[in-house]
């Protein structure tokens, strides 16, 4: 399904996954050409696209989710070309709930500007033989962001206000809180304008050798940066991209039924993400040397720099592809394989500030945290990793008879292992009982046997052409995609780089900068499991076609997923709890853990399952009378036990499962998921008003209207506590992993409140006696739907002067017209 996404202000977020005549990957093993800025500029490049999200052939893999195919635009024997310029503002845009105006925010609403530019040009350099095509793109930003932050009330900030007196160790913190400007709560807002630059361009040359061959060269880059707030006006953070593509084609005709075509390119991908806040010195840093690290407190927002900077990440890929597609008889056959070099730099600077969690206000103030950790001083944070990918295939469109065709093929794709090029890598081998790393690869290769066999079928029932049965299956596996979990290990995984991590059980006085005990010094790791699974994944479905009448066709289809040895972040050392007579849990204070060498180990392994079913229906209309329209609609559920590498875009839930030693008590609805989904969009062109005049038809005619509907269920969020009440030791005792108690009679159907103000009913919910697991599960609670309509107004006029395709479009857009 394609639909258009849009962020926080409602703007749309243009697709972020493609290939460009063949692999332009971005991101660690992704197929990813958007920048820092959200955006994937060049639409003015693009010929055509087309999106592939089941029953794929055998010449794509690499990848377990869908891949967006993208033609190029290249010269012609005429020149032809564009200009365009966009601008959007807010000067018609409804006031977001949060925008608040206070003395610092006296306007209707922030700021925002955003100026699209750019244009295209190509044609002939040789007649017939010799073509070019460049197209640059442009984008400026001023992006007004409201931010709404719980802070401290003035009555706390006193001695003998909330407690009797300040600890001396938080004074200075403490005054780093701004004081409440916005009415009712104690809350607090500032004014930010988001600043986004990109500029994107590309050239393609095309050349005609001879009959039997042609061949095009072409070079893409992109460049951006964008500066985002965070909750306090001190701290933000700058991200930087430049992303540049170079790739060299060349097709030869041996005969009318044998064509090779060979790819190479080189792409070279840099990404930064900087936060500082010059709060540095004694009184201030968690770390000796380091800037302010971050302060969670229970009902108050976090203050601090971005956790995970200072973050840079640097990647080189040179790719060699080669296809071949012969037709015999009844057979259409393809062979072929993908080779990427993959050269990945990265510095993660993850917990090199420190972090502190407070249970809530009145610890705080008195200097008693629950946790806090920090990499240790000296560690070396820098990795750079070579691998690479290899994909070779098979595939026969084998038309059996004039009514059913067989889709047969077979892929094997691998990685080699991953080397650190200085030798900076070892693995903890036997995590239950190892008391030291052992130098060597980070985990053992679990690729080498990833035999991906793909079936599909197209049956015309009833021989008429207008009615069709599809169906398809695949076994599908993620390669290069672990970039992300090294980049993990590389910041706590002795003897290279260490973590330390401290849970509380009781009170305890802050001292800084950061202690810790023998105990728990360097004994935290932050590491890959060494004997990783490959994730992989079955995908099936089946669709029945109908052609109707007046243009129109119907489609309705199953399609469901089965997701296996899915990367997720878990806790790799749990403590142990004591089985009660009942069969629950207890985990008493200081509970040992299963290896008691060491401390908390986030672990990133391949040990999640997801499930995912769905039923489609689909409505489309082909252009006819003026009109076109197409509808989708998707009835669907995705079940998880948590996922990934780095966490969830919505923050719905923690990356952490609440028990890593029951794997169910963390099943539910995936942080993605969206039961109903329907996308409906539409184009009608006016009829010609006026036949008179030039004057009189060139205002008259032209004219078309167009809009997309969106509409979509809420996704699932969980409710959480701030401290590890349990005493499972998860994420080292991290805040938001545990869950709350359900108050019995209380379910989805009257904890959601629906208001601005107060969404959910809090009073559903009750603490947990201490060491025991609440009873509530994972992603039970619904966030509210999604409804939105854009719509366009556009006009085209022509004008010969610039030739006979020649016009001029005036475009007039309204993202979210019911203003919802």
């Amino acid at each position: 399904t394609v639909g258009t996404w849009f962020s926080s202000n409602g703007a749309p977020v243009r697709s972020n996954s493609y290939l460009l005549d063949g692999a332009m990957i971005q991101g660690y093993g992704g197929t990813n050409t958007a920048s820092m800025s959200g955006s994937t500029l060049g639409i003015e490049g693009i010929r055509e696209y087309r999106v592939i999200t089941n029953s794929s052939s055998a010449e794509y893999g690499m990848t377990m989710g869908s891949q967006m195919v993208i033609v190029s635009k290249g010269g012609s024997n005429t020149f032809h070309g564009s200009l365009l310029e966009y601008l959007r503002n807010d000067n018609l845009d409804a006031r977001n709930f949060f925008d608040r105006k206070t003395a610092l925010t006296p306007g209707r609403l922030p700021e925002f500007k955003r100026n699209n530019f750019g244009g295209s040009f190509g044609g002939p350099i040789r007649k017939d033989q010799l073509f070019f095509f460049g197209v640059y793109e442009g984008l400026r930003e001023r992006l007004g962001v409201t931010t709404l932050s719980n802070v401290i009330p003035p009555s706390a900030k006193v001695e003998g206000g909330l407690v009797p007196q300040i600890a001396a160790v938080t004074r200075p913190l403490l005054a780093l809180f701004p004081d409440p400007n916005l009415l009712p709560g104690n809350q607090f807002t500032f004014p930010f304008s988001q600043p986004t630059r990109e500029d994107y361009g590309q050239m393609r040359g095309d050349h005609t050798v001879s009959t039997d061959d042609s061949m095009f060269v072409r070079y893409t880059i992109s460049d951006a940066e964008r500066t985002e707030p965070l909750s306090y006006p001190q701290f933000q953070t700058n991200r930087l991209s430049r992303a540049q593509f170079a790739t060299l084609a060349e097709n030869h005709v041996f005969s009318p039924a044998l064509l090779n075509t060979f790819r190479f390119s080189y792409s070279r991908v840099k990404t930064a993400i900087v936060s500082p806040s010059g709060i540095i010195g004694p009184q201030y840093s968690f770390v000796p040397g380091q800037e302010l690290g971050e302060i969670s407190i229970g009902g108050v927002t976090t203050l601090g720099a971005t956790g995970s900077a200072p973050n840079v990440k640097a990647q080189n890929i040179y790719t060699w592809s080669d296809d071949v597609f012969y037709t015999r008889g009844r057979h259409s056959l393809k062979f072929g394989g993908l080779i990427n070099r993959f050269q990945q730099f990265t510095n993660n600077g993850t917990n090199s500030r420190g972090a502190i969690t407070f249970a809530n206000l009145n610890s705080f103030l008195l200097g008693q945290p629950a946790s806090f950790r920090a990499v240790t001083p000296g560690s070396n944070l820098t990795r750079t990793y070579h691998y690479t990918t290899m994909g070779f295939y098979a595939q026969d469109d084998w038309r059996v008879s004039s009514g059913l065709t067989l889709n047969l093929g077979l892929r094997y794709e691998f990685l080699t292992q991953p080397q650190e090029v200085q030798g900076f890598s070892a693995a903890l081998r036997d995590i239950q009982h190892d008391a030291n790393t052992t130098l060597g690869p980070a985990f053992e290769n679990p690729s080498l046997r990833n035999l991906s066999p793909r079936l599909g079928f197209a049956w015309d029932v009833r021989g008429d052409g207008k009615t069709a049965l599809r169906g398809g299956f695949g076994l599908l596996y993620d390669i290069g995609n672990l970039g992300n979990a090294l980049s993990a290990g590389a910041g706590a995984t002795p003897p290279f780089a260490a973590l330390s991590t401290v849970s509380l059980t009781t009170p305890t006085p802050l001292v800084l900068p950061l202690t810790f005990p023998d105990s728990a010094a360097g004994k935290a790791l932050r590491t890959v499991d060494y004997l990783l699974q490959q994730p992989h994944m079955l995908q099936y479905n089946l669709t029945v076609d109908r052609q109707l009448p007046l243009n129109m066709a119907v489609a309705l289809a199953y399609a469901g997923s089965r997701g296996l040895n899915l990367i997720q972040t878990k806790e790799g050392n749990p403590t142990v709890p004591q089985v009660l007579a009942n069969g629950s849990q207890f985990w008493p204070a200081n509970a040992p853990r299963t290896n008691p060498n060491w401390t908390s180990i986030e672990l990133k392994t391949g040990a999640g399952n997801s499930w995912y079913n769905s039923l489609q229906l689909g409505l489309s209309k082909r252009l006819g009378k003026g009109l076109q329209f197409q509808s989708s609609y998707t009835w669907s559920k995705v079940l998880d036990e948590t996922q990934g590498q780095l966490g969830v875009d919505n923050n719905a839930s923690s990356t952490f499962g609440s028990d890593p030693t029951h794997r169910s008590a963390d099943k539910g609805p995936a942080s993605f998921d969206a039961a109903h989904n329907w996308r409906f969009n539409a184009i009608y062109r006016l009829p010609e008003f006026s036949s008179a005049g030039r004057v009189t038809g060139k205002l008259l005619n032209g004219w078309w209207i167009s809009g997309i509907l969106s509409l979509q269920t809420g996704y699932p969020f969980t409710p959480a506590l701030q401290t590890n009440r349990s005493r499972s030791g998860v994420n080292g005792g991290g805040a938001g992993i545990d869950r709350p108690d359900l108050v019995p009679g209380r379910s989805n159907d009257n904890i959601i409140l629906g208001g601005a103000d107060r969404y959910y009913d809090p009073r559903a919910f009750t603490v947990p006696a201490l060491g025991f697991l609440g009873n509530l599960g994972r992603n039970t609670l619904r966030g509210p739907g999604f409804a939105n309509l854009d719509f366009s107004l556009v006009k085209d006029t022509s004008l010969r002067f610039l030739g006979e395709s020649g016009k001029l479009e005036f475009r007039a857009e309204f993202f979210n017209i019911l203003n919802r």
